[in-house]
């Protein structure tokens, strides 16, 4: 299970994907402004997380078979007997 799926039927409108990475970009800037960097650091990097990965990230398409190392990590070898 991924953190934020981009392959989830709720972001296929575009404004959802956008929405989700203006929202904690926006309150970054709200903390920073307030003077709390620590918080303006973590949603600024909860927006990029958001963005580079509705965006920019490589898109598996539904039903693709995973590559043959992670399938051969998940074949399970060891109760045969």
């Amino acid at each position: 299970m991924k953190f934020l799926d981009p392959q989830h039927p709720f972001f296929a409108p575009l404004w959802r994907r956008v929405l989700t990475v203006a929202a904690p970009a926006a309150w970054g800037l709200v903390e920073h402004l307030n003077g709390e960097p620590g918080w303006a650091i973590i949603f600024f990097a909860a927006a990029a997380y958001a963005g580079y990965a509705l965006f920019v990230a490589p898109k598996t398409e539904p039903g693709a078979k995973p590559p043959a190392d992670e399938a051969a990590a998940r074949d399970d070898k060891g109760d045969e007997g």
